[in-house]
């Protein structure tokens, strides 16, 4: 019985952690390094004895020798635990009274002795021992071992009591005494929490990392595979030029035959250096991947047990899978040449006199393993892909060696062009007007380059999510940072919302302001009129006011825009737009009129500062949309009043997109425009419901797509366009 549970344990337990890696038996008496590998303490010290120092047999990490020797290395409790519980299984067969005289009836789980009934009789007395727990012989038959491991949780080796407690500045699992002895909270320097409470922290970056360790085995496995793929490669270009030197050698006469015996071994001689080169590498690799498997397998058995016995290992586990982690070898092959034998053909006569008439043995990289592809992940129906062709130092290679091939979603596909910049770099462009995957292949002399296809995402244009802001009006919104939106509200509060829709949080300004529209700053504050201090305000993303700019009172200020190159703030105010010096505060002119003149704005409900440094200007009360220089001088009229498409009324929000085109909110709809101010299509269909739309945020140019605020319903609308 006690065999087929010991089995039953044994398969629980990754048998690599209980093994020493010196002389390859189970550990006895285990010291473990700071990497987390585990040695017996026997196999350690001759181990050091014949380097002369402290290494890791494992992963050659060095270390000092502790004061006292090697003995006082910590041990693995972990391990230790385990190999008492093994050892446990293994006697429960032979259950002896420590007297070795009844047959035992009891187990003291204090003591960890089996009593007969004598002995459990004089337990029972002895005051010392009043209050140990006995459990039959018979419950303990019927405990798995991960039952009885449980009865034996470990001790504090000062006070011998259990760990309740984990110091979160010593690393340390504590009990109650050392909360009031050695690792006062009181005195600054130690910080106890419920052992639980560390244990649930420690899960949670267990589960991190473990993620991490993942990823960073995948990155090792594909370096692997790529570092192998180069192996076969090179045994296969090897192989083919030895085929090409015997057929040409074939053919000459006997006198040159040295020769090309000469250059066979040349071959063979670049070959063998370059496969130990790779065959040191894969090992490298290999090694690593074992070791980040082996921590992370510690990792996982420290989460399947108990806690205290987790968290003795917790940061010594955690800091060993962080140093492997950050400590990686190189994934892609060291050495991208092959070999190749060039043939030289002079004619017959010629032999005798060159030593070289056979070709030479040179090293050479394929066009197509010099180049990189890069492009998008995902556009929108119509937009144009670009895809670049990254040539290596090592690469030379002509437009004419590169062949391009689209393939639509629905199938179709079609050879396209390779253009070449004025850099000198190649690139390839295309559409795909239906969406699905659209894919690319590449090849260069007729061989397909690495990362070829690239496959594109094409994602249908219109209404991607709708976000609900159930408890404010929204104005504006912005993006952040990383990727989330920004929506003001005209409150003190500055909602924070994943694209998904979760609300993740907000910014917190203090009593009296009233955020209205934004902008973000490159430095990632936040510029926004202030409609409670009438003023513009900036801001950071930790609630803290960083300036108010209030020289001149701006009350119901409509549209903002930072020209960071120029120290220059633009708020539209009434029938103009206003231009602040940011440092100083004073205003440096204005742009617009009310007058009845060509050029008149009798409302400016946003406004737009353009990469060519001219502002288009929503005038609301006129219903049109109009452009000007930055010197404020009247260019032309964008987009004329009206209901149907192509025209608007009461715009309220505008943005421009990297080609330069133009998105207006008005009233109840979404529409874009090109620079000149032609109308292209309407971004909205009326099922959407666009009511009142304000401010505007592009968020993504690959896919294109644009965030709403819209006003009338309270929600985040987001567009593909």
């Amino acid at each position: 019985m006690a065999t087929s549970e010991l089995n039953q344990f044994l398969e629980t337990v990754d048998q690599k952690v209980l093994e020493c890696a010196i002389c390859m038996k189970r550990l006895q008496n285990p010291k473990s390094l700071n990497c987390l590998h585990s040695f017996c303490l026997a196999c350690l010290e001759d181990w050091v004895k014949a380097k002369g120092k402290l290494t890791c047999p494992t992963c050659s990490s060095s270390y000092a020798i502790p004061e006292g020797g090697l003995k006082k290395l910590p041990p693995n409790t972990f391990v230790n635990n385990l190999l008492e519980t093994i050892e446990h299984i293994s006697k429960r067969d032979q259950m002896k009274c420590v007297c070795a005289k009844g047959q035992a009836k009891y187990y003291c789980q204090e003591c960890r002795h089996y009593l007969c009934s004598t002995c459990s009789d004089h337990h029972k007395i002895l005051p010392l021992l009043a209050n140990h727990k006995l459990h039959t012989v018979e419950d303990v038959r019927l405990m798995t071992p991960q039952d009885f491991a449980a009865l034996h949780p470990p001790l504090c080796s000062v006070h011998n009591k259990i760990f309740e407690f984990y110091c979160t500045d010593c690393k340390t699992p504590i009990c109650i005494n050392c909360t009031v002895m050695d690792h006062k909270e009181q005195e600054g320097k130690h910080k106890p929490i419920n052992i639980s409470e560390a244990f649930l922290s420690f899960k949670e970056t267990s589960k991190k990392l473990e993620e991490a360790a993942y990823k960073c085995e995948n990155q090792l496995q594909d370096g692997l595979k790529a570092v192998i793929e180069y192996a076969t490669k090179l045994e296969h270009s090897k192989d083919t030029s030895l085929r090409d030197i015997d057929n040409h050698v074939q053919v000459m006469v006997k006198k040159i035959k040295e020769n090309g015996d000469k250059m066979k071994n040349e071959v063979e001689t670049i070959y063998k250096e370059k496969k130990k080169a790779v065959d040191v590498q894969i090992s490298e690799l290999k090694t690593t991947i074992s070791d980040l498997n082996k921590k992370i397998s510690l990792l996982n058995q420290l989460l399947k047990s108990d806690e205290a016995t987790a968290l003795q290992s917790s940061e010594i586990a955690i800091t060993a899978l962080n140093d492997r982690i950050k400590k990686l070898p190189k994934t892609k092959p060291s050495d991208n040449t092959q070999i190749k034998f060039q043939i030289n053909e002079p004619q017959i006569a010629s032999l005798q006199q060159c030593n070289n008439i056979i070709g030479n043995v040179t090293l050479f990289v394929r066009a197509a393993d010099c180049l990189q592809l890069q492009g998008m992940e995902s556009v929108t129906q119509g937009q144009t892909i670009v895809v670049k062709i990254i040539k290596t130092d090592e690469c030379e290679i002509q437009a004419n060696q590169l062949q391009a091939t689209w393939t639509q979603p629905t199938g179709e596909t079609s050879n396209t062009q390779v253009d070449e910049d004025d850099n000198g770099d190649y690139f390839v462009t295309g559409k795909c007007t239906s969406p699905g995957i659209c894919k690319l292949d590449l090849t260069a002399d007729c061989e397909p380059i690495k990362q070829s296809p690239v496959t594109i995402n094409v994602e249908k244009e219109g209404i991607v999510n709708t976000i609900k802001i159930n408890t404010y009006v929204i104005k504006d919104i912005v993006k952040c940072e990383d990727d989330c939106l920004l929506v003001s509200c005209e409150t003190n509060k500055m909602l924070k919302y994943k694209q998904s829709g979760e609300c993740i949080g907000n910014v917190t300004l203090p009593v009296g302001v009233e955020v209205f529209n934004m902008y973000k700053m490159k430095n990632g504050n936040i510029a926004f009129n202030n409609w409670g201090n009438k003023c513009i305000t900036i801001c950071n993303m930790n609630s803290q006011v960083i300036k108010l700019i209030n020289k001149v009172e701006l009350n119901k200020s409509f549209g903002i825009h930072v020209d960071e190159a120029s120290n220059i703030v633009y708020v539209g105010l009434g029938s103009k737009v206003l231009l602040f010096n940011i440092d100083s505060g004073q205003k440096i002119r204005s742009i617009g009129t009310n007058d009845d003149q060509e050029g008149e704005i009798s409302g400016v409900s946003d406004f737009f500062l353009t990469n060519q440094r001219n502002i288009i200007i929503l005038d609301f009360h006129n219903n049109r949309v109009q452009l000007f220089d930055n010197e404020g001088r009247f260019m032309k009229v964008l987009v004329k009043a009206g209901d149907e498409n192509g025209k608007v009324m009461e715009p309220r929000g505008v943005v421009v997109d990297q080609d330069d085109n133009i998105i207006i909110s008005s009233q109840h709809k979404i529409q874009l425009f090109s620079s000149d101010g032609n109308f292209i299509k309407r971004i909205d269909k009326q099922e959407d419901g666009i009511e009142s739309p304000l401010g505007l945020s592009i968020i993504s140019y690959y896919p294109r797509r644009v965030a709403v605020a819209n006003h009338g319903d309270k929600t985040i609308k987001i567009f593909n366009y």
